[in-house]
């Protein structure tokens, strides 16, 4: 029984030794930065964006989930979770880029985000969706070879 729940608590361990001390970071670089910053634009970024994600982002990618998965053969909804997860992953991480925020605080210098990112993101979410199809492929043959054998 003790054995079991370690187990059952392995994630929640390890997700508070890595995340406490970057917890710790973010909070002492606050502490040490809060006068560089006005507290109405901090409250705008953090409590908007967690209003907007709550309220717009978390219930249209459920229900995209749900659609999509729902509409998939079980074979291939692992595959297209993963795929649809890494897309999502990946649009959010370049979003900034995407958007050219660099460039709205210089937009006279050329080297700031001086690379087409509309690219490279697309290149990326292209070969999420590959190694996703890949994925997928392997699973159906073995599938197949399962069925016949």
């Amino acid at each position: 029984m003790t054995r079991r729940l370690r187990s059952e608590h392995t994630g929640l361990l390890v997700g508070l030794i890595c995340g406490l001390p970057l917890m710790a970071v973010g909070m002492l670089n606050f502490a040490a930065n809060f006068n560089a910053t006005d507290f109405r634009s901090f409250l705008r970024y953090y409590v908007g964006g967690d209003i907007v994600h709550d309220v717009i982002v978390a219930p249209i990618v459920g229900l995209i989930g749900i659609v999509v998965i729902r509409r998939a053969p079980a074979i291939a909804r692992a595959p297209l979770r993963a795929a649809l997860f890494g897309s999502a992953v990946v649009v959010a991480v370049a979003w900034p880029a995407l958007r050219g925020y660099g460039r709205m605080r210089t937009p006279d210098n050329a080297s700031v985000q001086p690379l087409n990112y509309a690219t490279a993101v697309a290149t990326v979410v292209g070969v999420v969706w590959v190694i996703s199809a890949l994925w997928f492929g392997v699973i159906w043959f073995r599938e197949r070879r399962r069925l016949t054998a």
